[in-house]
């Protein structure tokens, strides 16, 4: 059974309730880039957008809460560029490789990762930033997981959840330290050799769509 929304805070569904959270998501990651993720603060968020603060709390429970839904947004477009330069019937395996290696390069270089990946301000902000980033990367990979299950290639004992989890896992330590490996070619060879054989069955890889969608 679902938990009662409050009377005070507003309903899903409508026009207006995605325009609003829009417009906030809008004012939130325009701070984050332009001066990073220790100024993002839910009053200066309502002044960008032009609300009340008390606005704020209507569409969103917390800072890590609208954190998650900027870094959501940005990981949207990372997986667009991915799947414009794969292509949609790109094998899974190559999303699991070449595919995650560039996200990785795109996350790294995009202002609202880098700045949850740079020194947070608080321990507090960190953590925050931290799991806003785990949580926001579940758009890179939930649809890719979401149809190997339903072709039946993943490996044995592996869910579409726990695969999606190992790799926000493994996303979000590499795009904190991209240093460790430097070069996308050794990167690609790495997730190919280690993370497709840890979550793909071998003897039933697909070649077809892996229904990643733009």
């Amino acid at each position: 059974m679902s938990e009662a929304v409050p009377d005070w805070k507003a309903r899903p569904g409508g026009p207006e309730y995605e325009a609003v959270r829009a417009r906030l998501v809008d004012a939130a990651e325009s701070i984050v880039r332009d001066r990073g993720v220790r100024a993002l603060r839910l009053d200066s968020v309502a002044e960008v957008a032009g609300l009340h603060r008390s606005s704020v709390y209507r569409y969103f429970g917390s800072k890590e809460e609208l954190l998650t839904a900027v870094v959501a947004r940005s990981s949207l477009q990372v997986r667009r560029k991915v799947v414009r330069k794969l292509g949609r019937d790109a094998p899974l395996e190559r999303f699991l490789g070449e595919g995650l290696a560039m996200a990785i390069a795109e996350v790294a270089t995009d202002p609202v990762h880098r700045s949850l990946l740079s020194p947070s301000a608080s321990e507090a902000l960190a953590r925050a930033g931290g799991k806003a980033l785990t949580s926001g990367l579940r758009p890179l990979v939930d649809p890719v997981f979401e149809r190997a299950a339903e072709q039946g290639i993943l490996r044995e004992g592996v869910s579409p959840e726990d695969a999606t989890w190992w790799l926000q896992i493994v996303a979000a330590g590499l795009a904190r330290s991209p240093e460790i490996v430097p070069e996308r070619a050794e990167l690609v060879r790495l997730l190919e050799l280690m993370l497709v054989p840890a979550l793909l069955a071998t003897d039933r890889r697909s070649r077809r769509d892996t229904g990643a969608s733009s």
